[in-house]
């Protein structure tokens, strides 16, 4: 049996649904060393000012010779740090650092694809995140997909969006915010 998805949306699932689907999930992050270390720790660990975070990072990324691999991390974290900072553009440069430096650094697409969304470029966020989804790093992985079903769902693909919601929680079960998305979708049968 063939079945299509309509969104079945009542004000109780919006008004929860809302805050989820104002911005995409970032904060895949990746471990560097010395200053580059702290810059990991300011993001993972969100213990440190905003501003004083992004200072470390720029310190580690200024001064310390890093090899590509952990600059790589360094300006994914600092990327990170700009976008809780609402500074998407910004996020969304060090994310194309990162990637110009280690092409295969999934997670730094996943990130990307996060920043082109927040700044509401769908098909250039689509692209990075199909790429990113392909990623070992399971947490990376579900946040992409997760994305990535954000962006379908702007670009008028319910089915997909659907799926892809679907996928992120069978890699991550205890991701409240997918599971949120996907309750707002009703399963009908092509023909009702």
């Amino acid at each position: 049996m063939r079945t299509r998805f309509r969104l079945g949306i009542s004000a109780v699932a919006l008004a929860l649904a809302l805050p989820f689907a104002a911005h995409a999930q970032g904060a895949v992050t990746v471990i560097g060393g010395g200053l580059a270390k702290d810059c990991y720790d300011a993001v993972e660990f969100n213990k440190v000012q905003l501003t004083r975070a992004i200072e470390i990072c720029d310190l580690a990324l200024e001064t310390e010779h890093l090899r590509p691999k952990d600059r790589a991390a360094t300006f994914t974290n600092r990327g990170i740090l700009y976008m809780r900072q609402g500074n998407n553009s910004r996020a969304m440069m060090d994310y194309q650092r990162s990637i110009n430096l280690l092409p295969d650094l999934r997670e730094a697409k996943v990130n990307l694809g996060a920043a082109l969304y927040n700044l509401q470029r769908y098909p250039e966020a689509m692209a990075a995140l199909n790429e990113g989804v392909a990623t070992e790093s399971l947490e990376a992985r579900a946040v992409g997909f997760y994305n990535r079903a954000l962006t379908h769902e702007k670009l008028g693909d319910l089915q997909a969006a659907y799926e892809d919601f679907r996928s992120a929680l069978q890699i991550k079960p205890e991701f409240p915010q997918a599971t949120a998305q996907l309750a707002r979708f009703t399963v009908v049968p092509v023909d009702s």
